[in-house]
């Protein structure tokens, strides 16, 4: 098509003189349509499939490794248990979940419960949503909770008081009304006696109840 296009300015410039001879020369090298109908250009994708590795029939070979992860697994809980029986552990903490809000805890420390709470001060309780506990070496979580038999975490109320005065002022503009709330919140202190795993992780004790929770 080049050539041709060639043949016809060329055509153009010398006018109707030769111009047969011309268009004869000037096509005698472009080869017959029926010979360029076969001719197209190579998509993108196959130079690209060429270049790529070629396709291999046999699939990959998944290595089954279940009983490595079953030892794997029996090896570290033997680890845990093995501080847990010697005492080994160290100082423990946990996360329980108490009237609607979590609470990282440690032995000795002192939770607030700002929301109203019946225990008296003085009272023991034992604090059976234990959604976390751990030490220094491991950490046990739950799902969401652990076992209550698993995990005893202790505490007592030491005291119950009100939270500071909180304002609240409300104004209507252009309506001469004005209010003035005053509020005071509960609060119960609690102070964290104990916290201890009381068996291995699968260990399931003989027997199992509800004597000595408070629920």
């Amino acid at each position: 098509m080049a050539a041709l296009r060639a043949a016809l300015r060329t055509c153009t410039r010398l006018g109707n003189i030769g111009v047969g001879e011309v268009v004869t020369r000037q096509t005698a090298a472009v080869p017959l349509v029926s010979l360029c109908r076969g001719l197209r250009t190579p998509p993108a994708i196959s130079s690209a499939l060429s270049h790529a590795t070629p396709w291999t029939s046999q699939q990959e070979v998944v290595v089954d490794d279940t009983e490595a992860e079953r030892n794997f697994s029996h090896e570290v809980i033997e680890k845990v248990d093995k501080q847990v029986r010697e005492g080994l552990a160290g100082r423990l903490f946990a996360v329980v979940f108490l009237q609607g809000k979590q609470h990282l805890v440690t032995p000795g420390d002192l939770m607030v419960v700002q929301t109203f709470f019946p225990p008296n001060t003085g009272d023991s309780l034992r604090l059976e949503k234990v959604m976390m506990v751990g030490s220094r070496d491991f950490s046990l979580y739950g799902r969401p909770l652990l076992g209550q038999d698993l995990v005893r975490v202790e505490a007592t109320v030491v005291e119950k008081t009100l939270s500071h005065c909180r304002i609240y002022f409300y104004n209507r503009r252009r309506k001469n009304s004005r209010r003035t709330k005053f509020n005071r919140e509960t609060h119960t202190i609690l102070r964290i006696n104990r916290i201890e795993i009381t068996h291995g992780i699968n260990e399931v004790p003989e027997v199992t109840g509800v004597d000595g929770r408070t629920l």
